[in-house]
Formats: structure tokens, sequence, C-alpha cells
């Protein structure tokens, strides 16, 4: 199958004016998003084209904001500023914000094509801690990242131009909830909402009958082994669920996602040891109240930050004298938030004894590809 830097080079030529916008246009922008833009947007007010991020390539600037493998993202970045379809495409309102306390970590751009159509993107979750730790929260609470998300499109959808709204993970998170919220008049300036592979809303935060109002407008997307994506999951009519070229987790990276002529390469059914996981997530928040939710968010992540670490590679990289003060610091959490952490290999091993069968099988099989290859 082809892949996304394979997309880029068969729809390069082509102006997003010309064909119209697609889903992997969707994921080509989010990935632009998740990088540092601070290097060329220094002032406020300024724009620049993708072709800007070349520069920033070049000098060694570039810097992907998330967690996990390269994948490859450098290279979809420097293809995607050198096309005509991205490279000329104007990029304004940059906006990147990460605080410790409160936790905060958000980020938006908007990109315009040469015709009438905008693209607005809310970036994901980057690699601190901080921005880990604000996703946690999205179980028991608003955030302040969902507030900014909605008043940054409130300032910025109008019907001047034909809007398209995006996100991956929390950055997708951010739209639905901005989506959500919008007045009718708002949404109207909204053609499309592209939602990959990204958890839904705590219904003790958004009534989830504010789902019905923006489902034609939107598709949401989501690879085999879809975890993140199936949290609180918001059900659409128009979901795809997207072939990987990755494994377990690691699908969640849009780079691995796979195309077939132009599209998103389909596939009919997630992975079953996706879906015993999501049971298992699932049944775990569905135990907790939303206070001992918040309880077991703080105490585990002042726990982790007790380490020293500020984002999620430093912490992988902690030797035993930073892991020492984490044990102690878990070790002083509240009940609450002990009795939360405590149940989930509790459920795990609850909801073990329903899936052995399928998972061996399923584990053979990948077993003989591996082999095969």
């Amino acid at each position: 199958m082809d892949t996304l830097l394979d997309y880029i080079q068969w729809m390069g030529d082509f102006p997003i004016e010309a064909t119209g916008f697609r889903e992997m246009d969707a994921v080509v922008l989010c990935v632009i998003g998740y990088y540092d833009l601070a290097p060329i947007f220094s002032r406020e007010g300024e724009v620049h084209t993708v072709r800007d991020c070349l520069r920033m390539l070049e000098e060694g600037q570039a810097r992907i904001l998330i967690t996990g493998k390269d994948m490859g993202y450098d290279r979809i970045l420097s293809l995607a500023a050198s096309s005509r379809r991205y490279g000329e495409l104007r990029m304004t309102d940059y906006v990147d914000l990460v605080r410790s306390e409160p936790p905060l970590q958000f980020s938006a751009l908007c990109f315009h094509d040469g015709g009438r159509d905008s693209f607005l993107v809310y970036r994901g979750t980057d690699n601190t801690l901080v921005g880990w730790e604000e996703d946690f929260m999205i179980s028991f609470q608003r955030t302040e990242a969902q507030g900014l998300a909605l008043s940054y499109a409130q300032g910025h959808l109008h019907r001047d131009r034909n809007w398209f709204m995006m996100g991956h993970s929390k950055g997708g998170n951010l739209a639905l909830y901005t989506a959500c919220l919008l007045d009718d008049d708002t949404l109207e300036a909204l053609e499309h909402i592209y939602l990959l592979d990204a958890p839904g809303l705590c219904p003790e935060v958004v009534d989830p009958s504010r789902l019905e109002r923006i489902d034609p407008r939107v598709t949401r997307m989501m690879p085999q082994f879809s975890i993140i994506g199936k949290l609180f999951e918001a059900k659409f009519s128009d979901t795809r669920i997207v072939h990987s070229s990755a494994s377990g987790l690691m699908q969640h990276s849009l780079a691995s996602w796979c195309v077939d002529h132009g599209r998103p390469a389909a596939e009919k059914e997630f992975s079953p040891r996706s879906l015993w996981l999501n049971g298992v997530f699932n049944a775990w928040l569905a135990d907790m109240s939303p206070e001992e939710r918040s309880a077991m968010t703080h105490d585990l992540f002042d726990a982790l930050a007790a380490g020293g670490a500020q984002t999620i590679n430093e912490l992988e990289n902690l030797g035993p004298e930073g892991l020492e003060p984490i044990l102690r610091s878990l070790a002083n959490a509240s009940d609450a938030a002990k009795r939360a952490l405590a149940a989930l290999p509790y459920r795990m091993m609850q909801m073990g004894l329903q899936i052995p069968l399928f998972l061996r099988r399923e584990t053979r099989e990948e077993e003989k590809e591996e082999q095969t290859v």
C-alpha cells in the first residue's frame, strides 16, 4: 500500500483549490501542526508559507513535538513544503502555550489556500508531562485548552471563507469540543471536521446529544489498533478504520497511516486486542467518580514530576536516582488515587478471562506474517 509520502508525491503538483480538500490532506496538515513553528513565527501577525519550513529543516531548527519514534516526519514536512499543493499554503495565527501550573498545553494555527478555503489545525499532545496530564484531565473536567480552542475558533471562523477544522489525538478532542459548543451561525462557516484517532468527550463535561448536530460535518478516522480514539468514544456516521504499517500502539502515529488510490486505506474492523484493551480502560474509568479520576491524575503526575523529568522522553531515560522520588511520592498519594491505580490491573485480570482464545490466535497470525517477511 502507499504511504503518506507517496500521497504527497502523487498529489504534490495539484493545488488544493483545483482538486478539493481530501481526507489525507487533513493528515498531512496535522503532521505539520506538530512542529514547533516558533523559529519562523517570531512576531504576532506574521504570515508564512509552508515552504518557509524548509529553512527550519535546513538550519536544524525543525523540532517535532510528539512522543515516540520519528517514523520519517521530517521527510513528510520536507516533501510537503517542497510541493505546490502544500508549499504555497499561507500559515497564520500560530499559537503555542505550555504551562505547568495549572497544567496547560495548547497549540493551533491556520492554513489558507489560493481560493476561499481555510484550515484550522489543533495540535495533539506534545511530549511534555504537562500535555499528558491535561489529556488525563479530560476524563473529569473541562480543560483550559478546550476553552482556548473554542475561543480560537470563534475568533477565526468567519463566513467570508470556507473552513475545515481538524486535529489528531488531543487535537481532535479540541476540535470536537469546539464544534459541539459553536453557535449555529459560526458552525455554518465550517465545511467539515476531521477527527483523527481522537478521544471523545466526558459525558459529565459535554451533553452527548450535541454530537447529533455536527454528525453531517464529521469524518472520523482511526487505525485498526485504536486505544486513544476509543476513550469516551464519540460515534459518527462517517467513521473510517485505516490500515497502518505499524503495530500496536504505534498505529496512533499519523506517519504510519496508509493510502489506497488517494484515500485512507480501509480496514473492515478493529483489532481484537485493541477492543479488549478498550473494554478494560472503559470499565476502569466507569468504576471511578470524576473526583477519583481527578485525585488519581494529579497524584500520578505530581509523582512523575518528582523525578525531575519534564518530558516523556526524559521520563523514559530516568535512572535509579530519578525513580526513587517517583515511588516515594506514589507511596504518599491519596487513598482515592491509590484505589484508582490499583483498580486497573484488577480490571485487566478480570477481563483477561474473556479473551485468551482470540488473543492467542491473533498473536499467532502476526508471528506468521513476521516469519513470511
